[in-house]
This record gives C-alpha cells, sequence and structure tokens, in this order.
C-alpha cells in the first residue's frame, strides 16, 4: 500500500493560513515556502502525534479516513471483532452506563468486542521479564507509535534502546486471532492518530486490518443507516 495517504495531511480548500499548526509541530514537520499557498505536511519527517490536528480551529489538518474501509470488512460476512481502547470512556463521557458500550460497537456489525488492556497485561508481564535481562542497558518502553517514529526518524543511534515487544494493541490482536481463527477480521479503535500507521507494520499477517479513532467511531455510531439493526 505505498500509495496510501500519508496518515495526516492538510486540506488547502480549508486552510487560512493561520500556521497555528507550524507553531505546535514538535518536529517541524510543516514546511511554509513563498512559492507554496499553503502550508505543507512532510510525510518523512512527521510523527503522526496530531498536535497539528488539534490545533488547527478551521479544521484543515485531516487524517487517513478509514472508514469505508472498515464499512467493507463489516458488510464483507467475515466474522469481526472490535479492539477498543480503554480511554473509550473518557472520550465518550456524554454515555453515563458505560456497559452499554459492548451493544453500541455490536449494533454496527461487530461479532466480538475486546479491550485492548488485556494486551496492556500481557505486554507489561514481558516488560518485567525483559528488565531482568536487561543487564544495565538503557530500555525505552513507550509503544506509542509516534514516539517510536520519533526514534527511528530523529534519533536512529536509538533504535537498539527500543524494547523488542509488540504494542498492546498487537499482542491483544494476535490473541484474538488465537481465540477466533487467522481468518476474522480486526479493528482496532482508539483515539492515537498513527495507529492507523502501525497497522500496516503487521499488514502482512492481517493482524490489524482497520483502524478507526474515536471521532471515526461516532461517526459511524450516528450514522443510523449503517447500524446493523437498522
Amino acid at each position: 500500500m505505498t500509495n496510501r495517504k500519508p496518515v495526516v495531511y492538510i486540506n488547502d480548500e480549508r486552510c487560512r493560513n493561520s500556521y497555528s499548526c507550524v507553531r505546535v509541530c514538535p518536529v517541524n514537520a510543516i514546511e511554509v515556502k513563498p512559492q507554496k499557498e499553503h502550508p505543507y505536511i512532510l510525510p518523512n519527517r512527521c510523527i503522526g502525534c496530531g498536535l497539528c490536528y488539534v490545533a488547527c480551529t478551521p479544521h484543515a489538518i485531516e487524517f487517513r479516513d478509514s472508514l469505508e474501509h472498515v464499512k467493507k470488512l463489516l458488510s464483507s460476512g467475515r466474522k469481526t471483532v472490535a479492539l477498543i481502547e480503554p480511554s473509550i470512556a473518557s472520550e465518550f463521557d456524554d454515555i453515563t452506563d458505560y456497559r452499554k458500550f459492548v451493544a453500541m460497537i455490536r449494533s454496527l456489525g461487530f461479532d466480538y468486542v475486546h479491550e485492548d488492556s488485556f494486551g496492556v497485561d500481557l505486554i507489561a508481564a514481558a516488560y518485567a521479564k525483559l528488565f531482568l535481562k536487561a543487564e544495565g542497558k538503557y530500555l525505552i518502553t513507550a509503544n506509542c507509535p509516534s514516539i517510536v517514529k520519533l526514534v527511528e526518524k530523529f534519533h536512529p543511534e536509538l533504535v537498539s534502546n527500543l524494547a523488542p515487544l509488540v504494542s498492546p494493541i498487537i499482542a491483544t490482536a494476535m490473541v484474538v486471532k488465537k481465540l477466533y481463527g487467522p481468518e476474522v477480521a480486526t479493528v482496532q479503535i482508539g483515539p492515537c492518530i498513527d495507529a492507523k500507521d502501525e497497522a500496516f507494520i503487521y499488514e502482512s499477517d492481517n493482524l490489524i486490518e482497520g483502524v478507526l479513532t474515536f471521532v471515526e467511531l461516532r461517526e459511524l455510531l450516528t450514522n443510523s443507516k449503517f447500524r446493523k439493526d437498522s
């Protein structure tokens, strides 16, 4: 999928050249040139942190949309699994009974719903074992894809210090594949924009076949025409 859109990009039709995106970018990944009408995000520098997306008041910063792809997965007839980040409770603070989340997600067409916190427990245990064998080596334990990109792009000398473990998201996907079989389709749902790029690292194993942000999930939930029970 080398022709896919960058994970974050600027919609020139909405851009008002306020340059708020330029000011908040922690890695100077947004270019401003006299010969260009609007700023431009440099994919080779962008770490997908989403700060520019939050800062842009005219909403000119957009991220790679996964809605249509996930809709096709849900309509494909394959068993589908939603892998949910625990932070969904704080994102959807308008829902007072969080026990309804599973029913809400399944109403979209998902057959199974799992929380990524199970993967957190698995990776935490793996970290504990790893530290016992570290022998004084400094390990970077962050499994946030944006932090990993930051190290890979701007501090390559530290790549060997990245803990050689998958993220909780991927760990949960591995467990789900063992539970329901390798043919199930898994969709990650969480707050992180750059999880969309993380999924492509494991593309050959089909561990994560779709990634929705909470913004996209809310759009799915409000689209009553697509609901399984409609």
